[in-house]
């Protein structure tokens, strides 16, 4: 790497000589914060010590690399974009970018970046270099102020005559630089010392921060461009005055309390002797008093409030009390602008005694941290003004410490009445006993929260069912603050479920026929009494098992598969009427469908068939009736539309009698609604058509169905209508649906606070680990065998928590972060997955062979199930115990419930897992192994089968301990 000196030794001048070097890093270490240098190519030339201690890269590591080693594009281009933005106007830009650290870690900063001024001798096809200047994001502004070493001297340092022009001024700033002890001086500087001093102007011009020199008899001697433009002042008509005088005359008008700022930069030299102490003192008392009178008139109902007001008050006394720092706001024909003070005394050269001052406009800094205050006042306001939750703060211990409306409302205590009281008076005096309060608390603490529903006391002493979520509050470095509780009053939905059971057992206490239920899977959840004598089987032993388990000769019978299957899929009522040999009897069923499963109503109608077998055609009204009659009223018309029988028990519902509707036309006997929606349908059941509608009548909800009768030859000769009441039915139905619906709600909530939370949590995690990491790299040596396990042990969990809520992040996007489902080959999704974990396969020279006809297409999310597959094989790899790891992926198609799907099998000769933890391994966090065996979160086949289930598909393992594992996934075909 060359340095040319139209580049390289302009602003250091000759890097190879020590005193320039020394000059250089002493004028770096004024400047809050770090510096580096690359050349127009954007190769590093030099950085800083503080450079350094930003990015963790020791030594000259850097010097030589490209910026991009220190920048992603995204920096690069931004770090462009500044620089083609800059004018003589504003040669600097300022912007928050984030650095790469040596530990691949982003480390947010400020940086402004300036174009080198070129050297004088220099061509015009000589490039520019780049100086930047950076600062750490979060680092308090005022650690600059000790960046320049009080260093001791030798012998008294030699005394220049007095500069008294500007030229003579500039052409001394080497020696301002300069921080170390020094000989006598030479009358005129060298060529390499003039060359370093004007670099050094350029670099404070560049950096956008104004300087100002004061001698030891507190004159102005020296400032910058960018200190006239800041202060608005001009360099021939300050240069020589005292700067009290300048300050007073030029600056006052324009302060923003003036008072403190004439007394504090409006002295001189380095003891201070143009500064009028009385006055400093003063003012010093003014400050704190009108502090003081704010921090007393400032009540904090919360703990929050009392934190931020300590942070604040904490800020005012070191504005206050620093002579070195102040932050002060002017007000001129460029609006108001914030700017920052620091001073630092000269030890040596022709102004030892003086000052060197530094000006920088921080005003956006000020704007952010105004927004950032309202932000934090804003999220106070709402959770004040959430009143459908009890929303407060619980301290180490479980004492009350904040208190909002809703609170208030759910629980009956004031705020005044509440703070300070162990939480556990919200509990009953059972769960008090059994410790339950105190149990909750270290759950929250070892499992990040903990939830709960139960019984809780109001402070009249009655009881409302709450829902109960505690969480463990930590600051930044993972301290244990105290905890927060969120609460909601769940009376009424409780309240409404027990009605909901009670009502739908009294609709199947009424119900004379027989009754079943089953779900979508046609699995038992419903069994009245009727049907336990029918079926020949007790309820219990029933429920949850599969029809056709139970009844396995069922499924070969067409007309019961058909009927039960084109309920579900077509979810339309349907029925059947056969002899089934294993009940021993005639079955007539109806079949009415629901979004949850099917309601089978049937009955034993041996005895109708036989008496059907003996009766004549002329019997065949009544047959048709018997086929067709579930519950409800009954009955027959014929082509006139006029009603020639009418019976039934839904009569009993309705105001009209089964005498008013025999011999009566349906015209004359129904109203005008119910009239004009039965006409079209007992019309079509005359045509030979069967048909159905719903409609309301006498306030209850009916399902009529109209079918033809007809004679043995088939011909119609009449109608028929069978009305059902539904109102029961559909009410449950409506209910469950809400119920549905708020569950689904509820877990959408659930998900979006796991997200939050896991989301929120990766900041404060991510600053322990940079400090772990860092005390690791600069302290190890100075740990014991002791201190050194400990650290091991921090970074550890550090990384095995970030690790940890990733997988939890990973977890709760599941369903609201995928993609949509597509064709997908697995074929290309295994391929890179097997490419990813190309390198641990060969660490373990593991054998990996897919099924000879290849994975097939499927429909799904490509991302997801490339997860999928890469948690199977890398467990597959790390459970492969000392031998060879040896696995196999093969797919097989089949079909359920008349669906084509594949399932996709990952087998291994492993170490297997025990039967009794086969169940486990598809839990959030369950590990069957310790770290010391086997690393992991132990989320990894629970985020595998939550993405299946997503897909419609399941998952499960089958293995032999010691020998193979078998997990299995099942997708719907493409």
């Amino acid at each position: 790497m060359s340095r040319r000196s139209g580049v390289t030794d302009i602003l250091w001048g000759n890097i190879e000589d020590e005193n320039s070097w020394e000059r250089y890093r002493a004028l770096a270490r004024t400047v809050d914060g770090g510096l580096c240098q690359w050349d127009e190519n954007g190769h590093i030339v030099v950085v800083d010590e503080d450079f350094r201690s930003i990015t963790g890269y020791p030594g000259e590591e850097l010097a030589g690399t490209h910026i991009s080693t220190l920048f992603d594009d995204a920096g690069v281009a931004t770090i462009d974009d500044m620089l083609a933005s800059q004018s003589e106007d504003e040669p600097v830009v300022e912007t928050a970018v984030d650095i790469r650290a040596v530990d691949g870690n982003a480390v947010p900063c400020t940086v402004r970046v300036s174009r080198i001024p070129p050297a004088e001798d220099a061509t015009e096809d000589e490039p520019d270099g780049v100086l930047c200047f950076v600062r750490e994001q979060g680092v308090d502004s005022t650690a600059g102020s000790e960046r320049i070493p009080e260093q001791e001297q030798e012998s008294e340092p030699g005394r220049e005559s007095e500069p008294t022009t500007e030229s003579e001024a500039e052409s001394s700033l080497e020696t301002i630089a300069e921080s170390g002890p020094v000989s006598t001086p030479e009358p005129t500087a060298s060529e390499a010392d003039r060359a370093s001093a004007d670099s050094i102007k350029a670099a404070l011009n560049g950096a956008s921060i104004g300087a100002i020199v004061i001698d030891d008899n507190a004159k102005i001697r020296w400032l910058d461009e960018t200190a006239e433009a800041y202060l608005g002042l001009e360099r021939e008509s300050v240069l020589g005055r005292p700067k009290r005088t300048v300050v007073e005359e030029q600056l006052a008008d324009r302060i923003v309390e003036p008072a403190s700022f004439v007394s504090r930069v409006g002295r001189g030299g380095d003891d201070g002797s143009s500064g009028d102490s009385e006055d400093k003192n003063k003012i010093e008392d003014e400050n704190e008093e009108k502090h003081g009178n704010e921090r007393e008139e400032r009540h904090s109902d919360t703990p929050a409030d009392t934190e931020r007001n300590d942070r604040e008050d904490e800020q005012i006394t070191v504005e206050t009390v620093s002579d070195d720092y102040l932050e002060f706001k002017l007000v001129d024909d460029r609006g108001e602008r914030w700017l920052e003070y620091q001073s630092k005394s000269i030890k040596t050269g022709p102004y030892a005694g003086g000052r060197v001052e530094f000006y920088d406009d921080i005003t956006e800094r000020k704007r952010s941290q105004g927004k950032l205050k309202k932000s934090q006042e804003a999220f106070n306001t709402l959770v004040d003004t959430i009143t459908e939750y009890a929303i407060f703060q619980l301290d180490e211990d479980g004492r009350v410490i904040s208190w909002n409306e809703g609170a208030r409302q759910t629980k009956g205590y004031k705020r005044n009445d509440i703070l300070g009281q162990h939480f556990s008076v919200f509990y009953t005096d059972e769960e008090r006993a059994a410790n339950v309060p105190k149990r909750n608390l270290q759950i929250a603490l070892e499992t990040g929260s903990v939830e709960d529903e139960g019984w809780r006391v109001r402070k009249d002493g009655s009881q409302f069912w709450a829902d109960v979520t505690i969480t463990p509050v930590r600051d930044a470095d993972g301290t244990h603050q105290g905890f927060l509780k969120v609460t909601r009053d769940m009376t009424d939905r409780r309240n409404r479920e027990r009605e909901l059971e009670t009502e739908l057992q009294r609709v199947f206490d009424r119900v004379s026929d027989a009754l079943y239920a089953v779900d979508n899977e046609f699995r038992f959840t419903l069994v009245n009494d009727r049907a336990e004598e029918l079926l020949g089987y007790p309820e219990a032993d029933l429920l949850g098992e599969r029809l056709w388990d139970v009844f396995p000769s069922s499924a070969e019978i067409d007309e019961i598969w058909d009927a039960f299957h084109t309920a579900r899929d077509e979810q339309v009522p349907t029925d059947y009427e056969l002899y089934y040999p294993r009940l021993g009897f005639w079955v007539e069923a109806n079949l009415y469908p629901s979004e949850t499963g099917i309601s089978v109503y049937f009955r034993d109608v041996t005895d109708r068939k036989q008496r059907e077998q003996e009766l004549e055609e002329s019997k065949q009204r009544y047959r048709t009736i018997a086929e067709y009659f579930p519950n409800g009223v009954v009955t027959l018309f014929d082509h006139d539309l006029e009603y020639t029988l009418a019976a039934g028990q839904g009569f009993e519902m309705i105001r009209e009698e089964p005498s008013e509707i025999e011999g009566s036309n349906v015209a004359d006997v129904w109203n005008p609604e119910t009239r004009e929606t039965i006409k079209p349908i007992l019309r079509s059941a005359l045509e030979g058509d069967e048909q159905s509608v719903e409609f309301c009548h006498d306030d209850r909800e009916w399902i009529l169905y109209a079918v033809p009768v007809t004679d043995s030859e088939g011909t119609v000769f009449a109608g028929m209508t069978m009305a059902h009441d539904i109102t029961e039915r559909k009410e449950n139905q409506r209910k469950l649906e809400e119920t549905v619906a708020q569950l689904e709600e509820s877990n959408n909530r659930l998900e979006q606070f796991a997200y939050a939370a896991s989301h929120d949590l990766q900041e404060p995690l991510r600053m322990i680990s940079s400090y772990l990491q860092l005390l690791e790299r600069r302290y190890s040596e100075a740990f014991d065998e002791d201190g050194e396990e400990f650290l091991e042990y921090a970074i550890d969990g550090a990384e095995r928590m970030r690790r940890m809520i990733d997988g939890l992040l990973a977890y709760s996007r599941v369903e609201t972060r995928g993609d949509p489902l597509e064709p997908v080959d697995l074929d290309d999704v295994f391929a890179n997955v097997r490419e990813d974990l190309q390198l641990q396969i060969g660490e373990t020279n593991a054998e990996l062979t897919v099924t000879e006809d290849g994975l097939p297409r499927v429909q799904g999310d490509a991302n997801q199930l490339r997860q999928v597959f890469q948690n199977l094989l890398e467990n597959a790899l790390e459970y492969s115990g000392n031998d060879q790891p040896r696995i196999h992926v093969d797919a097989e198609s089949r079909f359920r419930d008349r669906r084509r799907e594949w399932v996709i099998s990952v087998h291994d000769e492993g170490i297997g897992i025990e039967p009794s933890d086969q169940e486990r391994v598809f839990e959030v966090f369950e590990r069957l192994h310790n770290l010391g065996e086997y690393p992991g979160t132990g989320i990894g086949l629970a985020l595998c089968q939550r993405i299946v289930e997503r897909h419609g598909g399941e998952m499960w393992l089958e293995s032999e301990p010691g020998e193979w594992t078998t997990m299995s996934f099942t997708l719907p075909a493409a």
